[in-house]
């Protein structure tokens, strides 16, 4: 008898006809045998299109080439849950939205062993939420991998199985299962099912690997159609509570462009609106005017965010959801919406990153106004000097003025500015888009580190602090990070509320906590806001 090595995905546990699990355009044949039920559709014999390449420069035409697709799946039920196992081409026939997302991944963990992992899939929930897949040579563990438990997403992982495992000797695990081992027949076939739904419900996997639940992408398109059906009934009534406009750009290279834009698919002509530094919510709702009246789910993609030239020429476009961070409810769950993906955030860890954060702000500063309200990020920094002229030095490398006071061979910043009186290290970012976040926390991040860690870093640090009129060896020996404070300062428009996207405290929080903190420096973040 013939062997398959099944993947196997579990269907939804509200439907009970096997019928509804496939996609409606499909008219599929079917036959039930022993509580296990085939559906297929008949293969067509056809040349691929490659053939009609060849047929048109050689005489042999398209006869000898053709190609032959398979489509088919078993359903069966098992403990009252239906299990489909596609067959060929068959996943093809099956509406992925009726499938438990993550079947198959949780499935794997409660089996394979933390040091028996040899590849993992992940996505991070920033800067356009990167993915990544690395694969091991021997069995590893998830810290061997790298993954960052706060702030990755895992997607998918294949691992080694202890000897004797009832389900084989391997496991890949995604939002199906793909087993390795053959099965022969309908009774081995319902007997291996039975065995995986009982590893599926089984909670071994919060031992090892209960960070999985902190953060998890929405990939049910029913409910992203309900949540984006819930933004857009928010952003008709204008109902903006926790939600801020963030561009997935640099606010640096604003400043050489005219500003943001919004449009509505109206037909105005862009150069007839009024370009937009640091937009809040509430400048996209008087942009556009009358047509908030038309935002719906339906229409929701027309509402277009420009970047303008100084030309009034269009050099960036993008849709209104990919420029938004939001965090909304939705049944007593908490949703992200960043970078145009939505992410179901667990309430426990929800609650661990907002006490960081709200740990961390540092609500008095005494840095200054700055002297307009659009103003260069290397400018402000030179007015923070400028405010304590004995005390504060500019290190910014973007300021002609300090665009020698580097340290190491790679000519990295050390900081925008040091107060010498607090030992403090300044790191400023115009405006709180997620990448600009990122790159501040990772800029003061590898500072803090690298002068912990490297001596002839120190050494040119005080070098450039001597040049500057301090004392020689004003950096002590041995450095000592708890002598030193880091403040990173964010500086918002007027409107602009003074909080930060949620992955960015996620990012804020894995970078003080496991980089900084942990070294011994006082880290804090302030909001410095405009004129």
């Amino acid at each position: 008898m013939t062997a398959i090595k099944p993947t196997i995905y579990l269907i939804k546990d509200t439907i009970k006809d096997p019928k509804q699990i496939f996609k409606k355009k499909y008219r599929l044949k079917s036959e039930e045998k022993d509580g296990v039920t085939l559906f297929y559709k008949a293969s067509k014999i056809l040349p691929p299109d490659w053939a009609y390449f060849i047929a048109a420069n050689f005489t042999v035409g398209t006869t000898p080439f053709k190609n032959s697709s398979s489509f088919a799946v078993l359903v069966l039920e098992v403990e009252k849950r239906l299990l489909a196992i596609p067959l060929g081409y068959g996943l093809h026939l099956i509406d992925l939205t009726k499938t438990e997302y993550n079947f198959g991944l949780k499935t794997a963990l409660n089996c394979i062993p933390k040091e028996e992992i040899r590849q993992v899939d992940t996505t991070t929930p920033e800067t356009n939420s990167q993915k990544t897949k690395k694969q091991a040579v021997l069995g590893s563990t998830p810290e061997q991998f790298g993954i960052n438990k706060q702030k990755d997403i895992l997607r998918g992982i294949v691992g080694k199985l202890p000897k004797d495992h009832e389900l084989g000797e391997a496991l890949d695990g995604k939002d199906s299962l793909k087993v390795g081992k053959g099965v022969e027949g309908f009774t081995k076939l319902k007997s291996l099912c039975k065995k995986v739904l009982a590893n599926f419900a089984s909670t071994h996997y919060k031992t090892d690997y209960a960070w999985i639940d902190n953060i998890a992408m929405v990939r049910d398109s029913s409910l992203v159609e309900k949540l984006t059906k819930q933004l857009a009934k928010a952003l008709k009534a204008a109902s903006f509570e926790d939600m801020f406009f963030s561009p997935p750009v640099y606010y640096e290279s604003i400043f050489d462009c005219k500003g943001f834009v919004f449009s509505t698919g109206d037909g105005t002509r862009l150069s007839k609106k009024e370009p937009l530094t640091m937009p809040e919510m509430s400048d996209w709702k008087k942009s556009i005017g009358p047509e908030i009246k038309s935002m719906s789910y339906e229409d929701i993609d027309k509402f277009k965010v420009n970047l303008l030239s100084d030309k009034d020429i269009k050099t960036m476009e993008w849709p209104l959801q990919r420029c938004l961070s939001w965090e909304t409810e939705m049944n007593g769950t908490k949703y992200i919406l960043s970078e145009g993906s939505w992410y179901e955030v667990a309430p426990s860890f929800f609650k661990e990153i907002e006490d960081f954060y709200q740990a961390r702000i540092l609500d008095r500063h005494d840095f200054p106004l700055a002297s307009k309200s659009k103003i260069k990020e290397s400018d402000y920094n030179n007015e923070i000097c400028t405010a304590k002229s004995t005390d504060r030095f500019l290190f910014d490398l973007g300021n002609p003025k300090s665009s020698t006071m580097s340290m190491g061979k790679a000519r990295n910043e050390i900081c925008d500015v040091f107060d010498i009186a607090t030992r403090t290290f300044i790191h400023v970012k115009m405006g709180k888009t997620s990448p600009s976040l990122s790159h501040l926390f990772r800029q003061g991040s590898f500072s803090g580190q690298s002068l912990k860690r490297e001596e002839p870093n120190r050494k040119e640090f005080d070098s450039h602090l001597t040049a500057y009129g301090c004392a020689p060896n004003f950096i002590s020996t041995p450095y000592l990070p708890s002598d030193y404070k880091i403040i990173f300062g964010l500086v918002l428009g007027k409107k602009q509320k003074k909080d930060i996207p949620f992955f960015s405290k996620v990012s804020l929080k894995n970078v003080l906590e496991n980089d900084l903190e942990i070294l011994g420096y006082d880290c804090k973040l302030t909001y410095i806001m405009l004129p």
